[in-house]
């Protein structure tokens, strides 16, 4: 591999799970966390897609919404612009691409503009190890590869099952909604904005 031009397709992920433009957060959530992934990949109806949601996007809506997630839309949470690439794109042309938009995944999309996997920047972590690891003389290039690799790694079934028990100790309420609170902080802003506009 090191010695031929890598594409896209070489190493993105190519299960991939989405969600519907129309979709709940609380839909979306659940998707991120079955799934073991940061971010989803929103289709239409016709599955073309139109953006991504991370895990963050959800979590901003539901402290700004002040609302459940059930009645939160993935339409309004998700991000603006979307930023793509294809398959057969030069791998290094894909990665400048996230460098330049600052991400970290970057939908995979054919012709019709329909998912066919994600590029993350664990892939390239990890693609970057297989092929350089042991050609990298700067000790900490190689121990800030190996840390990215650690922090970007799937949980492990035992982690789940870790994470299964927590659940299983703090249930949410029986209607399933989590009630919203405010932080102080929030709420200091929010009078501080009410009085500067009176």
């Amino acid at each position: 591999m090191n010695n031929q031009t890598l594409n896209v397709e070489d190493v993105m992920t190519s299960l991939v799970h989405t969600c519907q433009v129309g979709d709940s957060l609380e839909r979306a959530a659940q998707l991120l966390w079955e799934n073991d992934c940061g971010c989803l990949p929103v289709v239409d109806t016709e599955g073309v897609v139109r953006s991504m949601i991370t895990d963050r996007d959800i979590c901003m809506a539901a402290y700004t919404g002040g609302c459940s997630l059930r009645e939160l839309r993935v339409e309004d949470s998700m991000s603006g612009g979307l930023v793509a690439c294809r398959a057969d794109d030069e791998l290094a042309a894909a990665a400048g691409r996230m460098a330049a938009h600052q991400l970290r995944r970057l939908p995979v999309v054919d012709d019709a503009g329909r998912v066919r996997g994600v590029l993350s920047v664990n892939d390239l972590a990890c693609c970057a190890a297989e092929g350089c690891a042991d050609a990298i003389g700067d000790h900490a290039a190689a121990e800030s590869l190996r840390i990215l690799m650690a922090a970007c790694r799937h949980r492990s079934a035992q982690d789940s099952e870790s994470m299964q028990e927590v659940a299983e100790i703090h249930p949410p309420p029986e209607d399933g909604r989590q009630p919203f609170k405010k932080s102080a902080k929030a709420e200091k802003a929010r009078s501080a904005r009410h009085e500067s506009a009176n």
